[in-house]
């Protein structure tokens, strides 16, 4: 179908499409708006789940030192009481030895005291016995009659 239209009617139907594309192009421009809003809600939830997911990331690799930190205290503390418990061990035995070594040194002592009273008993029984009285009276005079 073909219809004819004047001059002022061709005019008019340009300006009513041109209207239009008008209302297009302000749907398209509130569109738009309506797009980089979402946009920028979208990028700001991003940013916040990020934030979120950094923040348990950061805690998680807190919670990680502490614990290595826990286990290095525990093991410096292990070797502690175990070096301890060997210095207990040594202090034992050396007490021991040292109990020992005076029992041994005491007997020893007392076997050569026992030694030297019998050696002291065996010479005083073989020296002279010598029993000298001193008198009180007149003093007597040898004389050399040889002389």
């Amino acid at each position: 179908m073909i219809f004819v239209w004047s001059r002022e009617e061709q005019d008019l139907l340009k300006h009513l499409r041109s209207l239009k594309a008008l209302d297009d192009i302000s749907a398209l421009q509130a569109e738009t708006i309506a797009l980089k809003k979402k946009v920028t809600d979208l990028e700001i939830q991003r940013s916040q789940k990020q934030e979120e997911w950094d923040r348990g990331d950061r805690e998680l690799r807190h919670m990680i030192g502490l614990e290595k930190k826990r286990q290095e205290f525990e093991v410096k503390q292990a070797k502690a009481e175990a070096m301890v418990g060997v210095r207990e061990e040594n202090l034992v035995a050396d007490k021991q030895r040292f109990a020992d070594e005076m029992k041994f040194q005491r007997e020893r002592f007392t076997a050569e005291v026992g030694y030297l009273k019998d050696m002291m008993k065996d010479i005083l029984a073989r020296l002279p016995n010598v029993n000298m009285e001193i008198h009180k009276g007149p003093v007597l005079e040898v004389r050399n009659s040889g002389a």
